[in-house]
């Protein structure tokens, strides 16, 4: 099985929950599919946002905690942006479908998701779980 089949699996079951409002499960065209993995991608980003609220809730009272916090999520945000360009590399004035093809804001998001998806496991793990592990 080739890469590209085995990442479409693997990546087409999030985008069908992500776009409930879209048949992503029989998403066919490169175009469907690419829509799909961008809301996949939103979806992710969306649940960051809840997660990161939750922390900074339960962080309440501990203003170095926070101050730290804040600081740190507002530079990782470009370093995952970073880590995504640094994948799929797109020098000034390069066309990334020419370089990647019709897949590439596919895999883009894919991309950002899967990075997405590993800070919010990192946020819970060490705030959330961890503090409710403490009670």
């Amino acid at each position: 099985m080739s890469r590209l089949s085995l990442l479409l699996l693997a990546v087409l079951p999030f985008a069908a929950a992500a776009a409930p409002d879209r048949n992503c499960d029989n998403a066919v065209t490169q175009l469907d599919i690419n829509e799909c993995v961008a809301a996949q991608a939103a979806a992710a980003d969306a649940e960051l946002n809840t997660v990161y609220r939750q922390v900074m809730q339960q962080l309440q009272g501990q203003p170095v905690a926070i101050e730290k916090l804040r600081a740190a999520q507002r530079l990782w945000i470009p370093l995952r942006d970073a880590d995504v360009e640094a994948r799929y590399p797109v020098g000034k004035n390069e066309d990334p479908r020419m370089l990647y093809g019709s897949m590439y804001p596919m895999l883009h998001s894919a991309a950002k998701a899967e990075l997405t998806r590993q800070r919010i496991h990192w946020l819970r793990a060490t705030f959330i779980d961890r503090a409710e592990g403490d009670l």
